[in-house]
Order: structure tokens, then C-alpha cells, then sequence
């Protein structure tokens, strides 16, 4: 089973606590596979990597996947920055959009 979170908006400090707590009740259902999506990000900083290194680090003690889907924007570049595309499953480009979403 795939579990998927999409975070839309801004990442930062005020927002860490609601996305923490989104990833955290996505991996209460167990998935083999947690992809976090933030590829519809307008704005991401040092807080964003640390929401996904630490739910890797979760992932694994649970042996389970954790991917990431950065699409083209600011959330590929911070992590392209850090040197950490080779270091997680970055799953490519965005999603699509539902209907009527911008």
C-alpha cells in the first residue's frame, strides 16, 4: 500500500507543526511505500528537509520506503542545495493537480 501527502503552501517554522503532524498520521496506517509531496510548495526552507530526513529516519526503523516528489520549484532546489537528490528516492515530477485546484 502507498500512502501519499501532499503539502501545498509554505513550509517553514510556523508551519512544521501541521505538516509533522500530516506525516505522522500517514504512517499510522503502516504504507510499504510514504510519499511526501511537495512539489506544489511555493516557498520551503531548512524546515522542510527536516521534516522529510526525519521521517526517513522513522521509515526505516519501521522498515518501510519513504519517497519524495520535489516536482520543479523551490523544494527541488533547496534539496538539489544540500546535495540530497542522491540520497533519497526522489520520485519525479508533480502530480497532478484535482479537479478545480489550482
Amino acid at each position: 500500500m502507498t500512502v501519499e501527502v501532499v503539502l501545498d503552501g509554505e513550509l517553514d517554522i510556523s508551519t512544521f507543526d501541521a505538516a509533522q503532524q500530516r506525516v505522522e498520521e500517514a504512517e499510522h496506517a503502516n504504507p510499504e511505500l510514504l510519499v511526501v509531496d511537495l512539489s506544489r510548495l511555493t516557498f520551503v526552507d531548512s524546515t522542510g528537509v527536516r521534516l522529510v530526513l526525519l521521517a526517513d529516519v522513522r521509515a526505516r526503523k519501521a522498515g518501510r520506503r519513504l519517497a519524495v516528489r520535489l516536482g520543479e520549484g523551490s523544494a527541488l532546489r533547496v534539496f538539489a542545495a544540500l546535495g540530497l537528490l542522491e540520497k533519497l528516492d526522489v520520485l519525479p515530477g508533480a502530480q497532478p493537480a484535482p479537479d478545480g485546484a489550482a
